[in-house]
């Protein structure tokens, strides 16, 4: 493969996104469509569920070895270094209640990030005996990240949790930064990548990132119930699970003598699993993760950016106030602006079958591999009928 070659869409749309449809879809950010080679492998699972008699082991075990195999793949780590998880919340409350979070210390969030990210940071704050720092955004309602650098100096702080791009902005962290200032401080840190990954690369390892945790169903084109998280394995043993799961355990390993009760945990991230999988939405999850890496993650930054950057101009050129901070280090595939008629604006596209949805008071567009400059030209088409201001 040409790392630096555009990508075929036409080609890629006919193989993989055959059923995208006549109208722009822009809801990256929400939910993407199956690939074709996902869509086959979860519905071949679900059949030979069906003719039980043709299920065979390695439709099991080495079914989710493969999905961790293509997770620390994606991410830069090692397999035993991922556990499969059904949803970025649930690997954020591993991290939530797994890591140390002394009396008295403090848990450091930026104001303004997704609920998912939020909510269970105030719980284990409150049941801890912590507390939870908000640090409030700039003007543009983007992470300020002089005022989160300067919290995270004053002391004190166990975790500092942050999504690598912003739901409603785009905004993309200097993740190497947070990790490199937070790992000299003892600070643990902790990254909600499900608006990340898939469309910009990251790497743990690089970005020095203590525990990270994603869904599929977004930028990495996976099912629905699928995702997983990524401990660095120097903190698996300091970090119980939070749930304890059967298979967790190592006597469970031998299936012949489960009742061997034992307290000593599967080696590496496994152990955060907790019992029987979705076997079928990992099977799907990890051939969504092949595409993206077949056709390059670098390449789709690439080109999502290119497919932003003729409306971008259009919309700055009308005087329409841009949201999303373009500059090369901060933006993502996630594009927000705000009309002066946010409600109309948003009405004419949804009325032409543009898919896309308001957020925080801006439209968010958020195309994706499977999208042509073509039907980013609609948009402006669209928006120039309607009188867009």
């Amino acid at each position: 493969m040409n790392e630096d070659a555009p990508i075929d869409v036409h080609a890629l749309r006919a193989a993989e996104f055959p059923h995208v449809g006549p109208t722009p879809y822009l809801n990256a950010a929400s939910v993407t469509p199956l690939p074709e080679r996902s869509r086959r492998a979860t519905e071949r699972y679900v059949m030979r569920r069906s003719r039980i008699h043709e299920m065979r082991d390695d439709d099991f075990e080495p079914t989710l070895r493969r999905g961790r195999q293509a997770a620390a793949r994606l991410v830069g780590a090692d397999a035993d270094e991922i556990a499969l998880l059904p949803n970025t919340s649930h690997g954020i409350h591993l991290a939530a209640h797994a890591l140390s979070i002394p009396r008295g210390s403090r848990v450091v969030v930026s104001d303004r990030e997704f609920p998912a990210n939020v909510y269970p940071w105030m719980g284990r704050a409150r049941d801890a005996g912590a507390t939870l720092t908000l640090v409030p955004c700039d003007a543009a309602g983007r992470p300020d990240e002089a005022r989160i650098l300067e919290e995270l100096d004053r002391g004190g702080v166990a975790v500092f949790a942050l999504s690598a791009v912003q739901f409603a902005t785009g905004w993309h962290a200097d993740l190497p930064m947070f990790g490199r200032f937070c790992r000299e401080r003892g600070i643990r840190f902790v990254v909600d990548a499900i608006q990340s990954l898939g469309q910009i690369p990251l790497d743990v390892r690089a970005a020095q990132v203590d525990v990270l945790a994603t869904g599929g169903h977004k930028w990495l084109c996976g099912p629905f119930s699928s995702g997983f998280a990524y401990v660095r394995r120097e903190l698996i043993e300091g970090m119980e699970p939070p749930t304890v799961g059967w298979t967790s355990m190592q006597a469970a390993q031998d299936y012949s003598r489960c009742v061997d009760y034992r307290w000593e945990w599967v080696e590496g991230a496994r152990r955060y699993e907790v019992a029987t999988p979705p076997f079928q939405e990992v099977a799907g999850l990890t051939e969504s993760i092949g595409l993206l890496l077949e056709v390059g993650v670098e390449r789709i930054r690439r080109h999502v950016s290119a497919l932003i950057d003729p409306l971008a101009s259009w919309l700055e050129a009308r005087g329409v106030e841009v949201v999303s901070d373009r500059s090369p280090a901060r933006r993502s595939g996630i594009f927000s602006f705000r009309p002066r008629d946010l409600a109309a604006a948003t009405q004419a596209l949804h009325d032409a079958g543009v898919a896309c949805v308001p957020r925080e008071g801006a439209i968010r567009l958020a195309p994706h591999l499977y999208n042509t400059h073509e039907e980013m030209a609609r948009v402006i088409e669209v928006l120039e009928t309607a009188g867009v201001r």
